[in-house]
């Protein structure tokens, strides 16, 4: 019967320090292709510049904020929020929405 606490106690102990380390990663990993994703996001399918005006990050998810300018006759401007999550938590592709968009 301890042999099988024993086995439990390693495995969750196991399983704790794989998402600590998942979520470190998350956190402290370089983000180039996360701020690829965020930026097409925030243009859509138009041309525009994007700067990034705010950026937060945690073991779950990555938010930014973009201020973004429509490459038009008719210049218009616009700031928007963008969440990125990955897929499964703390694995998968990081996909990114948009929470408020360009008129």
């Amino acid at each position: 019967m301890a042999e099988n606490k024993s086995a439990t106690r390693s495995v969750l102990s196991m399983l704790l320090l794989g998402g600590t380390l998942l979520g470190l990663y998350n956190v402290y990993s370089d983000n180039a292709d996360v701020h690829a994703l965020a930026e097409k996001q925030a243009c859509g399918a138009r041309p525009c510049s994007a700067r990034i005006t705010r950026e937060s990050r945690s073991p779950i998810g990555q938010s930014f904020t973009y201020q973004v300018e429509l490459k038009e006759k008719a210049k218009r401007g616009a700031s928007v929020d963008i969440e990125c999550q990955r897929a499964y938590f703390l694995l998968g592709e990081y996909r990114c929405t948009a929470q408020g968009a360009l008129p």
